[in-house]
């Protein structure tokens, strides 16, 4: 006579006949997560899903899911005593906002003084009439912007700033990988490995140092013409990763303007 199953064992093997016990598995997962992460992080990052045993995990920006990824081993033996089995994966996607602190409202736009007002008009009275409204409302809106950040934009992620790069990209570039892909971008400029902010850093870099080798191989080119060849290869390469086109040709007047005048192919 076989013995009787208790009832929490026949209701989990129906659940896992019906296919409720992976998604209860995968809910358990993403609870689990602040617990995992921590406070501080779990604050600036967010699970969203869990497919075939990777946990897919929103941060707000590139920084932090670089910075996250150095911890990933820790998470996955968290993970391991809690859920044996469950996570076997991490991946940090950017797109998440920062939840410690909630979203402020949108400043408003900065008032422009009688003699902005007056020099937009006069740029608005030399254009077509039908035109004026339209050329008065795009230039408040520019100048507006302008006093509302007058600093120009960080090179590398766009945020404006008195720092060229700004401070955070400014570590960002001291990363190993960083310098890494740098040095493969200046010989390959169309083979990135990476994305997102930390991308833009690493070709940053690499058109720094394209940049650097085409001035000093300028004056060897005019004192040694056979060395042309070589320069030529540099400038293309430079171009390449400017524009991420492989054919560059068009694209010379990219180049210092000694360079261009010089160099009649890339």
């Amino acid at each position: 006579m076989s013995k009787a199953r208790p009832s929490a064992e026949i209701v989990a093997q129906i659940l896992r006949q019906k296919g409720f016990g992976l998604g209860i598995e995968r809910g358990r997962a993403l609870l689990l997560w602040p617990e995992v992460a921590g406070p501080a992080l779990s604050a600036i990052s967010e699970a969203e899903r869990l497919e075939e045993g990777v946990l897919v995990v929103r941060v707000a920006d590139s920084v932090v899911a670089h910075q996250l990824t150095y911890l990933r081993e820790e998470f996955l033996r968290r993970y391991q005593e809690q859920l044996p089995g469950v996570v076997r994966e991490l991946r940090f996607q950017v797109g998440v906002a920062r939840k410690s602190k909630p979203p402020s409202p949108p400043a408003p736009p900065p008032k422009l003084s009688a003699e902005d007002e007056e020099r937009l008009r006069r740029l608005a009275e030399g254009s077509p009439e039908e035109l004026q409204g339209a050329i008065l409302r795009a230039g408040r809106a520019v100048l507006q912007k302008q006093k509302a950040n007058p600093h120009p934009p960080c090179p590398i992620c766009g945020t404006p700033s008195p720092a060229h790069p700004c401070k955070p990209c400014q570590k960002l570039l001291n990363e190993p990988a960083i310098q890494r892909e740098a040095g493969r971008l200046s010989r390959f400029p169309l083979r990135a490995r990476l994305e997102g902010n930390p991308l833009q850093a690493a070709r940053y870099l690499a058109q720094k140092r394209l940049e650097a080798q085409l001035r000093d191989l300028l004056p060897q080119v005019i004192q040694q013409p056979e060395l042309m060849p070589i320069l030529q290869d540099t400038a293309r390469r430079y171009l390449q990763l400017r524009t991420g086109e492989k054919d560059v040709r068009a694209y010379r007047h990219l180049l210092p303007e000694t360079l261009a005048s010089l160099l009649k192919e890339v």
